[in-house]
């Protein structure tokens, strides 16, 4: 990528991040604020919509104690109580309730479904449902539980002057329910009624409205002046033609202000038995109302702070989504009959009443775009003036990546871009050099690794089986070659007549002094010279005295191998052996836990040439012994305190775990090793032979 374009990018980085923050945090606090304030507005249409409930009941109290406490009216009702003669309670049926209550309450508050009478007693005087007689039978039915004693026995007080003497009476308060019927869902508005004025009420009067979708819509678009107010109601044509008839209790167009923009109109969702009985919009038509239904996901938000109402219990604030929009609101549950669980949401979608603040959010994004191909044009202009030199540095830098370090920079500039060129010079200078560096070091390390394979390779991947003894070998080099070697190999022609294999173990164990090629090249010879030795069939003497004799021709003054060569002779069970500097060597006896410590037999090879070799040394071996072969790698091992590994921790390690395979005691030597070391680094390399007679009693192997 040009550096150019690296300007340009950066630039349109700065300009899209700052915009993008600028958009962030204004959408973000004005997001916060709006829906604040619609949460706020819902809540008060919400409470709008409470108190319209209220105040429609307060007045059609007020109209039914007008027109059914006048004294010939209050006479009646108590001729109705108190004479069960039924044409009696028809007539008052037929007269007041069919006609003056209905006439007036229809004028003013839509026609209701129903009245209802009922006494102090809870009996039910009289009924009536105009145009449903299905439904005024119901109404008396034993199973609707009318709320007499809450309209007649509450609390409020008053006093009246009645022949001049004032006396106290008390008064009952309204009351609302929902019933729920096989007809339908109603709210019953409860008002208190006296037949005589200085007592308290004896008589609960119940108007009954039915809760249907033009109910509910009729209840939203009767709010005057709130922040939803609805839309324009159209009002039917008159078939007639010319004038327009509004159905009652429905405003027309002047009922209310126009929904405003970014506005949400006000819904309402009842429920009973988990079955939508009514939904309406104060929007009129909408069909994201349909959306919402018993199944739709509510989350309820927190209890609402809504004041008490006649008709409705406690609210809490919830949240939905319906139509693809989300919505804000109160649920309030109902108790419309026994068993019967009913609610009432009361919600507006939030989605549009933040319409607005979608519309600024459009506007900030052009801007952003607007700002972004300003930042385009302002940053190729500088890329040009910054990219010609730029262009020159990048052709030198490829020619130098190419390995052309002769094609030197030239710019004409005292500025940091001319510094840069003459640092980059310099630079070129300096890599050819470290190249030349680096193609010798990274033959020495391919070299190496080819030591290393090859030294690697030449240890013996499978001993040679011998039976009635187990042995286990190890070696580690501490550097990519080192040192240190083993061999075993078997005696060729030794096999047994019947067949079993019982030739004897050639044992190597040879370390070098030094580190790296040399001394891996001086083991390796000593590993090749045995390996002829075994196979010209030359005796542990010859075979020692020919490769000393050897070594002193190849090395150098202060070059020398210390080794150990041994045979071990399973019929005879015992390791004749030569320790040329090799040592200290460990004979552990299983039978009594002692332990031997042999040291060097003679000198190292490669140090003097002449001299007779003394006589091979022998280990006996009884059932349970071990024969402990080790480098110094393993002695001298040092932790970071400075200390060393040395033999008796060795020792400790035999004594505990002898009665084990030889592998396993390998391994709890190499566990004690690093556990000792404590992450200091390995300074020498670490081989190991472990050779054990295995024993034929099963008591010797426990103990």
């Amino acid at each position: 990528m040009r550096f150019g374009t690296k300007i340009l990018l950066l630039a349109l980085l700065i300009a899209v991040g700052t915009s993008a923050t600028l958009a962030w945090v204004v959408t973000l606090n004005i997001t916060r604020y709006e829906t604040r304030r619609c949460d706020e507005r819902t809540s008060a249409a919400i409470a709008g919509y409470v108190a319209h409930l209220d105040d429609e009941h307060r007045q059609i109290g007020k109209i039914v104690r007008t027109l059914l406490e006048e004294p010939k009216l209050r006479s009646m009702l108590q001729e109705a109580d108190e004479s069960s003669n039924a044409a009696t309670r028809e007539q008052l049926r037929q007269e007041i309730f069919g006609r003056t209550v209905q006439t007036e309450l229809g004028s003013t508050a839509g026609p209701p479904a129903f009245h209802v009478l009922v006494n102090a007693a809870g009996e039910v005087l009289l009924t009536a449902a105009p145009g449903d007689p299905d439904l005024e039978k119901a109404l008396s039915a034993d199973t609707i539980h009318w709320p007499v004693d809450a309209v007649i026995g509450g609390s409020g007080g008053g006093s009246i002057a009645v022949d001049g003497v004032e006396s106290r009476r008390t008064a009952g308060r309204p009351v609302d329910q929902y019933i729920l019927l096989p007809r339908g869902l109603f709210l019953a508005m409860g008002v208190p009624l006296r037949t005589q004025l200085a007592d308290a009420p004896s008589h609960a009067y119940f108007v009954g409205y039915r809760v249907n979708d033009d109910w509910v819509r009729r209840q939203l678009v009767s709010q005057r002046g709130g922040f939803y107010a609805p839309v324009q109601a159209t009002a039917p044509t008159n078939p007639a033609g010319g004038a327009t008839v509004a159905p009652a209790g429905v405003p027309t167009a002047t009922a209310g202000a126009a929904l405003s923009a970014g506005d949400a109109p006000l819904a309402a969702w009842f429920f009973a038995n988990d079955r939508v009985i009514a939904k309406a919009s104060a929007a009129g038509a909408d069909a994201r109302i349909d959306a919402f239904s018993s199944a739709t996901p509510v989350v309820a938000i927190a209890a609402a702070t809504q004041p008490a109402s006649q008709s409705l219990g406690p609210a809490e604030s919830i949240e939905f989504r319906a139509g693809g929009e989300r919505f804000i609101g109160q649920r309030f549950e109902l108790n419309p009959g026994p068993g019967s669980p009913g609610r009432l949401v009361l919600a507006s979608s939030l989605d549009q009443a933040l319409q607005p603040l979608r519309e600024l959010q459009k506007q900030i994004l052009m801007f952003s775009i607007a700002a972004c191909l300003a930042a385009v044009v302002l940053c190729r202009w500088m890329a040009r003036r910054l990219a010609r030199p730029v262009q020159e540095l990048v052709r030198g830098t490829q020619q130098i990546a190419a390995g052309h370090f002769d094609s030197p920079v030239n710019l004409q500039r005292h500025d940091e871009l001319g510094q840069l060129g003459v640092a980059l010079n310099e630079m070129a200078g300096g890599l050819k050099e470290r190249d030349s560096l680096r193609d010798e070091r990274t033959k020495t390390q391919r070299d190496l690794a080819v030591a290393r394979k090859i030294q690697m390779d030449v240890l013996p991947t499978i001993i040679p089986p011998c039976p009635g003894y187990d042995i286990a070998t190890y070696s580690l080099p501490a550097e990519q070659t080192g040192g240190d070697i083993f061999d075993i190999v078997a005696l060729p022609g030794e096999n047994q007549a019947g067949g079993g294999d019982s030739r004897s173990l050639v044992l190597l164990l040879a370390d070098a002094t030094g580190h790296g090629i040399g001394p891996a090249l001086s083991v390796t010879q000593v590993r090749a010279m045995l390996r002829i030795g075994v196979r010209l069939r030359a005796g542990l003497d010859q075979l020692l005295s020919q490769i000393n004799r050897q070594l002193c021709q190849d090395l150098a003054a202060e070059r020398f191998v210390t080794a150990f060569l041994g045979l071990l002779d399973p019929r005879s069970h015992a390791i004749s052996y030569y320790s040329a500097g090799q040592g200290p060597l460990l004979h552990f006896r299983a039978f009594d836990r002692s332990l031997v410590w042999m040291n060097a037999t003679m000198l190292p090879l490669g140090i003097m040439e002449a001299g007779d070799s003394p006589s091979a040394e022998r280990i006996e071996l009884q059932p349970g012994d071990l024969a402990v072969l080790l480098t110094d790698g393993f002695y001298e091992y040092h932790n970071p305190a400075g200390e060393q590994f040395d033999k008796d921790r060795v020792a400790a390690v035999m004594v505990e775990h002898y009665a084990k395979s030889a592998a396993e005691i390998l391994k709890h030597l190499l566990a004690a090793t690093n556990a000792f070391a404590a992450g200091a680094p390995q300074l020498d390399d670490m081989t190991a032979i472990i050779i054990k007679r295995e024993s034929g009693d099963p008591a010797s192997k426990i103990l």
